[in-house]
């Protein structure tokens, strides 16, 4: 249901303290899927679990339990800052070959769930193309969704993140949209420094500076009504959980070690003051025998790729020690039959 909530008001963030929100949705999704139901919605599941949370479904509990567990973390300056910089110039490009006015800020909220959008709108000739993904064509008077990404240039050359279309789709789902864009917008010299220069500087300046310096892509999504269900499945869980007392666990058991890691991180933003005690000088020694060995070791195979540049050659032996450099770089070390 669209309401009159604006963005950036203190009713509005009140009842975002209440509801799960856009960017709260992969992680929902990230714990109740099975990776069958992420394949049947054309989501890659390896990659998709592979992607960091921003939260956890342990957090989002008990944000719904308004049981003072949850904290959310504020996005330092470089990614908050910079971001709203940016995304009126962005609108400006999207507005571009269009005769009707775009929407920014609308808000749709039901009792439990709530949807920000950067922009929306209706599209026009400037639209008529082939999705990009999803079959078939966009046509004049079609509704649309558009969220606005800021992406380093290193992200995304390990491709989109799936976590926004995520995003994007659950924004479709509460804005009865027919389909949605993401705007990916890629800073040339993407830097802290350089972020945080464009974030102070004047309107007027800011949009001819992007203007030269900004690469902007708009990606066209057709509605994905498998994911929508799924979105809604994996929601119908959570809320059976809250519901229910069902607490999720803090972490995927099967994470890798840096999602679990981040997991905890998500999870304890509201004892940021406790400490654990633990042997920490048995780690540092351990680390600092570690770090002698591979200082030790790249020493050693400097002598053996300098001996391999003198002789032009890759095999080595040793008493009952065979070695080689195989096509890779890699040296192997076998002991001989």
């Amino acid at each position: 249901m669209k309401t009159k909530l604006k963005q950036g008001t203190l009713s509005w963030e009140k009842a975002r303290d209440t509801r799960i929100g856009s960017s709260e949705i992969f992680d929902i999704v990230r714990y109740y899927a099975t990776d069958d139901e992420l394949q049947n919605c054309g989501i890659n599941a390896e990659a998709f679990r592979e992607e960091s949370p921003f939260t956890t479904a342990w957090a989002l509990y008990h944000k719904m339990k308004q049981d003072g567990l949850f904290q959310r973390e504020e996005l330092p300056p470089e990614l908050s800052d910079y971001g709203h910089a940016v995304e009126p110039y962005g609108a400006t490009v999207l507005k571009n070959g269009r005769t009707q006015s775009l929407k920014r800020g609308e808000v749709f909220a039901e009792e439990r769930l709530i949807a920000s959008l950067d922009v929306s709108g209706i599209s026009e000739e400037c639209d008529m193309r082939p999705f990009d993904y999803g079959g078939g064509d966009v046509v004049p008077g079609m509704r649309f969704v558009c969220e606005q990404k800021s992406i380093m240039p290193a992200r995304l050359k390990k491709g989109l993140p799936l976590k926004y279309i995520i995003q994007a789709q659950y924004q479709v789902m509460m804005s009865g949209a027919d389909f949605f864009i993401l705007q990916v917008m890629v800073l040339e010299n993407d830097t802290t420094y350089e972020r945080g220069l464009v974030a102070g500087m004047s309107v007027a300046k800011r949009k001819k500076h992007l203007a030269q310096n900004m690469k902007i892509s708009h990606l066209y999504f057709n509605n994905n009504t498998h994911l929508e269900m799924l979105i809604r499945l994996c929601l119908d869980r959570f809320f059976s959980d809250v519901d229910n007392s069902n607490e999720p666990t803090p972490f995927l058991a099967n994470d890798k070690q840096r999602n679990i890691i981040a997991s905890i991180r998500a999870n304890t933003f509201f004892n940021a003051d406790k400490v654990l005690e633990i042997d920490l000088i048995a780690y540092l020694s351990a680390k600092e025998r570690c770090d002698a060995s591979d200082n030790k070791k790249a020493e050693i195979m400097q002598d053996i790729i300098e001996l391999a540049m003198q002789n032009n050659a890759c095999r080595f032996r040793d008493g009952k020690l065979t070695a080689q450099f195989d096509k890779a770089g890699r040296f192997l070390v076998k002991h001989n039959d």
